[in-house]
């Protein structure tokens, strides 16, 4: 069979399970679909080879009705099932359901009785007060709705910026791409995906070789270059399939590469702090190179870049052109003028921010038992692979029903399994705990009886995220009362380019975090990357510690996450000594106790 668009399937799978839902089918069908589009998207080997040889049923969470459908639709072209849904709905209805606050019984309920079934059609029918006569919405709810409008349009603009967990992926398989190009000496990933900012833009490429044409050549032919936007003598340009981003190539001499790499890394923040140092030494920066200045001030950028140049001085790397001007290293995620700048020239930039490394464990997992698409053994298994000693199970409690939460009788059978594969699986010790609900009055899910007895308890709000400022401050400062609650998980809530961190007096939780001694998570699923790099400053500068968390629902997750959260703490400035999973499990242990 010929090589199968594997994103083809995994967005047609999304599409169905929304579809479904719209539908009103039950929750276990709809996940069904879910778990097939997580377990395709998450394969590491040719989709093609799965589907010709009748093997697609041996992945875990892929049925044979799946398995067919997703056959038809790498022969055909078409899933019936799902061209069958479309046309019983508008074309845009789906655009809905990236409306914060707008599920689908709510998208569904707008479409019968107001006939929504696009964005412009839910502003519309809010601007004319028609939705807060419907029974289950309310003035409330309309204006929150209005409110939610903005975030989904701006995730569906075209050009838009694009979550870093949408782009990382492709963005890593271009510039292994680009290094096998003939002539290739050096190549780096730029810009603001190099700097590991929460949303990109697009993607910039910084290589070096005697000769741009082949390498620019090789690079138009990625596989998922959709359009060649353009080339010149040391830029080409193209657009690319599924994510629909631009990808800047730039190709330099070998002995410009590490000045073009720093000036295409940015900030422009940054770079202006640094070109106003550069001239006070006598100096000029730009992607060409550093040079010293021949008598009187530099030209503007651009303008007669050479004419006032003594000599070129050598730039080996980026470390030597901070050299030059009397400043540590700045890594590429400090450099957005957060005064990196200033710490850098005093000498004192945090050396150890934390890296892959320093995590031995970790933290915040859901399996089978919840909403996971693996079994807890399997997760187990992948995170000893990956070189973790110690890894938190920590399912959705009872309140999460819509996501498998457990039932006390549940939570405590779950404790059997943990004990039976500390048995069996060397290497690793499994550490019982949950994601308990924080209620809407600031309550954990079980009694303190049971929390009592658990290794880590993650307190986390997955519902009433509407809630103000006030009620929404009271509600988290009466859960960090709460003595078995250890880890804040996902603070704000936000989930990126859909739905706003919630309203909180948050520099007044956090102080009320560090003196109840809760940690703070840093989450890095890659559509929340909760919390902020400038909220991990605000939680350091109170002498808070983090949990770097992946909040994995599926094996490749334990991998796939790490990094974003890695991103905003090193963005944050955490350190090594910052982040409490990266003790040994009995130091893990102990940094949970509450004060």
């Amino acid at each position: 069979m010929q090589s199968v668009d594997k994103a083809a399937v995994v967005k047609a799978l999304r599409e169905l399970s929304a579809y479904l839902q719209l539908s009103g089918e039950n929750a276990f069908k709809v996940r069904a679909y879910e778990l097939a589009a997580e377990r395709i998207a998450g394969l590491s080997e040719e989709l093609g080879p799965l589907i010709a040889e009748g093997r697609l049923t041996a992945l875990p969470g892929i049925g044979e009705s799946i398995a067919k459908k997703i056959e038809a639709l790498a022969t055909t072209g078409t899933m019936e099932p799902l061209a069958q849904l479309r046309d019983q709905f508008p074309p845009k209805i789906l655009e809905l359901l990236t409306v914060p606050e707008l599920g689908p019984k709510k998208a569904k309920a707008l479409l019968d009785q107001l006939g929504v079934g696009s964005l412009d059609d839910l502003e519309r029918a809010c601007r004319e007060q028609k939705v807060r006569a419907l029974k289950g919405f309310g003035q409330k709810s309309e204006e929150k709705l209005l409110a939610g409008l903005e975030l989904a349009r701006r995730a569906h603009a075209s050009g838009g910026r694009k979550r870093l967990g949408e782009v990382q992926a492709q963005a890593e398989a271009l510039l292994e791409w680009v290094r096998a190009a003939p002539g290739v000496v050096r190549a780096s990933l730029g810009g603001s995906v190099r700097r590991q900012r929460e949303t990109v833009a697009d993607v910039d490429l910084i290589a070096s070789a005697a000769h741009a044409a082949p390498v620019f050549a090789h690079f138009e032919r990625f596989p998922q270059v959709a359009e060649v936007l353009g080339a010149g003598a040391s830029k080409a340009s193209v657009r690319l399939k599924e994510t629909d981003l631009q990808v800047d190539l730039r190709v330099l001499p070998d002995e410009d590469f590490a000045s073009a790499l720093h000036h295409f890394t940015g900030s422009k923040a940054h770079h202006i702090k640094l070109r106003g140092l550069a001239l006070e030494r006598g100096l000029t920066i730009s992607e060409w190179g550093v040079h010293r200045v021949k008598g009187g001030p530099a030209p503007e950028p651009g303008v007669a870049r050479h004419a006032h140049a003594e000599a070129k001085l050598p730039v080996p790397d980026e470390a030597a052109l901070y050299a030059l001007l009397g400043m540590q290293f700045v890594p590429p995620e400090l450099r957005e003028d957060w005064g990196e700048v200033e710490a850098a020239l005093e000498q004192r930039l945090p050396t150890d921010l934390v890296t892959r490394g320093d995590v031995l464990g970790n933290v915040h997992a859901h399996s089978t038992w919840s909403d996971g698409a693996d079994s807890l053994e399997a997760m187990a298994r992948a995170a000893l692979a990956l070189g973790y000693s110690y890894f938190t199970v920590t399912e959705h409690s009872q309140t999460s029903g819509y996501a498998g939460g457990l039932t006390l009788d549940r939570l405590k059978a779950q404790w059997d399994e943990i004990d039976r594969i500390n048995e069996t699986v060397k290497g690793i010790r499994l550490l019982k705990g949950v994601e308990s609900d924080i209620l809407e009055d600031g309550r954990l899910d079980y009694p303190d009886e049971v929390l009592e007895r658990l290794d880590v308890v993650i307190g986390s709000v997955h519902q009433r995220h509407g809630q103000d400022e006030a009620q929404m401050t009271r509600r988290l400062l009466a859960a960090f009362d709460n003595p078995f609650l250890h880890i804040w998980g996902h603070p704000t809530g936000r989930l990126l380019n859909k739905r706003e961190p919630a309203p909180m007096r948050l520099e007044e939780v956090l102080d009320k975090a560090a003196r109840k001694g809760v940690i703070v998570e840093v989450n890095g699923c890659p559509e929340r990357m909760d919390l902020s790099p400038e909220h991990v400053r605000l939680a350091l500068a109170r002498g808070l510690k983090l949990s770097l968390s992946t909040d994995a629902h599926a094996t490749r997750e334990l991998a796939a996450h790490l990094p974003f959260a890695l991103a905003c703490a090193r963005k944050g400035w955490a350190r090594r000594s910052d982040v409490i999973n990266t003790f040994e499990v009995s130091g893990f242990l102990g940094a949970l106790r509450r004060n």
